[in-house]
């Protein structure tokens, strides 16, 4: 039978990241998109050009009674998530939702609660789990092929591109951050899968007055290792992760899917190649493939999820997992001070200390 889809957001994400894959679901006979839901009807309008069987509705409450979906996919701004998260689980449907999970702890917890008292899958989208590259860093890491003492530095950083309508992500009242809760999602989650669960050492950004951060720096602890991260929303960073032990050392970089360069100490770079795969349809049991493009890793993400819907098998990320980033992120902002800015005259970085966001939080 197929899996009845609904999509609560239609805005960039729903078009950019999940629309290829979900049209390859239907094409595939395993889901049917059935419902699109936007207050804006030139955004479901659009969408419903792929999707020529789904209705198209104006709120989540109106869909779930309509559609009545097996799944769920929570797409809407953030400052939703938890909203429409726990409405679907009310009524009945799986849930996948969108990364960031939602803005706070409090939000975060009460999706999970939801979504055991409703014996409901919830899962979260952190598309990088999927990626051999991280299956193959975990492996090398826990096999201790990189020793003790490890120590690691991790930055993501580019010039802010994605498609927006609204101010609504820069404004910390409605995306709850900036850098941190966009792209920190993913980078947290993906040291979480390779190191385990973090404690936050340091944290501090350059987010003023109301406005959220567009650079961040903190340190984080796992039980066999440490580090740093350095996040960009406004300029190029050298991307990837590097970790150093007792016995060797590696290098990743995220936008490499399925591959890692790895030395034992003081020998020669290597490259290794990831060979962990996954479902790749609904079947018991089912066909199996590796991903190799991003796009690959969005549909592998989706049948993971609709599996655990059918069969009760893990989903590639849990709502406990993404409680836990949304536990960190808050460790984070809850320790924030005034990132130092070099390239400020000494006057402009005192102003900017006196404008930071947490400085003026504590005034009020």
């Amino acid at each position: 039978m197929k899996q009845r889809l609904l999509l609560i957001g239609c805005g960039a994400v729903a078009e950019g990241l999940y629309a290829g894959a979900l049209r390859k679901l239907e094409s595939r006979g395993m889901a049917e998109v059935a419902g699109l839901v936007d207050p804006n009807p030139s955004r479901t309008a659009a969408l419903q050009r792929l999707f020529r069987g789904a209705i198209a509705f104006k709120t989540p409450a109106e869909a779930l009674e309509g559609v009545a979906p097996d799944l769920t996919i929570v797409a809407s701004p953030p400052g939703h998530h938890a909203e429409h998260a726990v409405q679907a689980l009310g009524a009945g449907s799986h849930v996948l939702c969108e990364k960031p999970m939602t803005t706070n702890v409090e939000d975060a917890e009460r999706m999970v609660a939801a979504a055991r008292e409703a014996g409901r899958v919830l899962a979260v989208g952190m598309v990088r789990r999927m990626f051999p590259s991280l299956a193959l860093a975990k492996e090398l890491v826990e096999g201790g092929a990189l020793g003790d003492d490890l120590r690691f530095v991790y930055r993501e950083g580019s010039v802010y591109g994605w498609p927006v309508s609204t101010d609504a992500a820069f404004r910390r009242a409605t995306a709850g951050g900036g850098v941190l809760t966009d792209v920190g999602s993913h980078v947290l989650d993906f040291l979480a899968a390779i190191f385990g669960a973090p404690t936050v050492a340091g944290y501090a950004d350059d987010a003023q007055a109301d406005g959220v951060e567009t650079n961040c720096r903190f340190d984080l602890g796992f039980r066999r290792a440490g580090g740093t991260v350095q996040l960009s929303w406004s300029q190029p960073l050298v991307t990837g992760l590097q970790v150093v032990g007792s016995a060797g050392e590696l290098r990743l970089e995220p936008g490499v899917l399925e591959a890692v360069r790895w030395r034992r100490r003081g020998g020669s770079w290597q490259t290794l190649v990831g060979v962990a795969s996954s479902p790749i349809d609904l079947g018991a049991p089912p066909a199996i493939g590796k991903p190799t493009t991003y796009f690959e890793c969005m549909y592998h993400q989706l049948i993971r999820t609709l599996r655990a819907v059918r069969y009760g098998e893990p989903a590639a990320v849990t709502g406990e997992d993404g409680l836990l980033v949304v536990r960190t992120i808050e460790g984070c902002y809850r320790r924030a001070t005034p990132l130092d800015l070099p390239w400020l005259s000494a006057a402009e970085q005192a102003q900017a200390r006196e404008r930071h966001w947490k400085r003026r939080r504590w005034a009020a």
